[in-house]
């Protein structure tokens, strides 16, 4: 097979080694994680969201209707079993399907498991599944109860390692808590978080037309605000700071900050317009090796166990330990003390930053951070290596999985 390679140039290991000293200290804009969007702004997001509702039925009648009418009132769909109608499709293929055509999964845990299916799995355990791995924003509440049984126990440990799963004690509450919730999920998905540099902030909207980037973004906290403001270039076109990485949605590009521009439109709050020049370099031929058998792909898992997960690198035998080197990217948001309402965005940025950043990996596919277990949360992840060669597809590594303390 001839082997084309492809002419996209990477980010260079000088660059690179520099942002990796730049990000030691996060600067992140903390206000903006307590803002509640605006009510029109919450409805304008709902109106073409479909939440599906999940749970046995016949127990939870009741609580199935509350959380319906905490969706209703936000202006977005719920769809539930009972609203299907006849359907041609067999039921458990009917579900599912809705979950597909779905944005939210909305389970409700009660103190029954349910009839397993064939599958062995409850409907609501088989829908919970799907709908994780069809991407779709999890939500789930548990009855609060000292019944339950016992593979409606397990199914809860099995969310709440990824997913917090608050408890309800009432109809009332549970419509209470599912609106709060998705008000929560409105805020992320209006204003999600990027990363200039060593800059944490939310943006409200990124362009991108392939050579440049314009960001638009409320920032609330003032040394923020300076800080974006002081990496513009200065009146004779001067820019001290140089390059750095745009991270945001998965994705991340090397840029230059070409201008800043900032309206204060309340004594907290500025709007600020980011105008950034998509930079290209080279990329480190050091990521292109392979040794002792062991992909540059490889060698990244290995990397990535090394500094995430602290399992030992099997080149330090070798006297190679420096091959698969990587900084462990989680440590600057430990040394931040980042509050839990934001880190599991805050990860997710910090994992894309390093692998995308780098040219280590094309995209980050599929990203899951548990809750707090004694200081622990259980971290997994998938990622697409780079298109090194014009006519080869790079194929998807397996996901990469263990605990982390954050």
């Amino acid at each position: 097979m001839v082997r084309i390679r492809s002419s996209k140039p990477q980010a260079s290991y000088n660059t690179l080694m520099w942002q990796r000293d730049e990000r030691d200290t996060l600067l992140i804009d903390r206000a903006a994680a307590a803002e509640v969007p605006r009510e029109e702004s919450v409805r304008e997001w709902a109106r073409d969201k479909r939440a599906f509702i999940s749970s046995v039925m016949e127990e939870l009648r009741d609580e199935r209707a509350a959380a319906a009418d905490g969706i209703r009132s936000l202006g977005a769909r719920p769809v539930m079993f009972e609203e299907f109608g006849g359907r041609d499709a067999d039921a458990q293929d009917a579900y599912l399907g809705e979950v597909e055509t779905s944005q939210i999964y909305v389970g409700i845990l009660g103190r029954r498991y349910g009839r397993p299916l064939p599958t062995r799995f409850s409907a609501t355990h088989a829908e919970f599944r799907h709908a994780e791995q069809r991407g779709l924003r999890v939500a789930v509440w548990a009855l609060d109860t000292p019944e339950r049984e016992g593979p409606q126990q397990a199914f809860l440990d099995e969310v709440r390692a990824f997913h917090v799963a608050p408890v309800f004690r009432s109809s009332e509450d549970l419509h209470r808590q599912v609106g709060e919730r998705l008000r929560g999920i409105a805020a992320e998905d209006l204003a999600p978080w990027t990363k200039l540099g060593r800059i944490l902030f939310r943006a409200s909207e990124v362009t991108h037309d392939g050579n440049q980037i314009v960001v638009t973004a409320r920032v609330q906290g003032d040394d923020v605000a300076h800080a974006l403001e002081t990496l513009a270039p200065d009146d004779f076109g001067f820019q001290g700071h140089g390059e750095h990485r745009f991270t945001w949605s998965g994705r991340c590009r090397q840029v230059r900050v070409a201008n800043v521009r900032t309206t204060t439109t309340t004594a907290r709050s500025k709007l600020m317009h980011l105008q950034l020049e998509v930079v290209e370099g080279h990329r480190d031929h050091l990521l292109e090796l392979a040794f002792n058998g062991l992909s540059p792909d490889d060698l990244t898992d290995v990397a990535l166990r090394a500094a995430l997960f602290g399992e030992p690198n099997p080149l330090a035998t070798r006297h190679m330990a420096f091959m698969p080197g990587m900084a462990d990217p989680l440590q600057p948001l430990r040394d931040a003390h980042v509050p839990d309402e934001i880190v599991r965005a805050l990860t997710e940025v910090m994992i894309v930053d390093e692998l995308v950043g780098s040219g280590r990996a094309a995209r980050v596919t599929t990203f899951r951070l548990g809750a707090s277990v004694g200081g622990l949360r259980r971290l997994e992840f998938a990622w697409e290596p780079p298109r090194r060669f014009t006519n080869e597809r790079p194929e998807r590594r397996p996901p990469l999985a263990g605990q982390v303390r954050l």
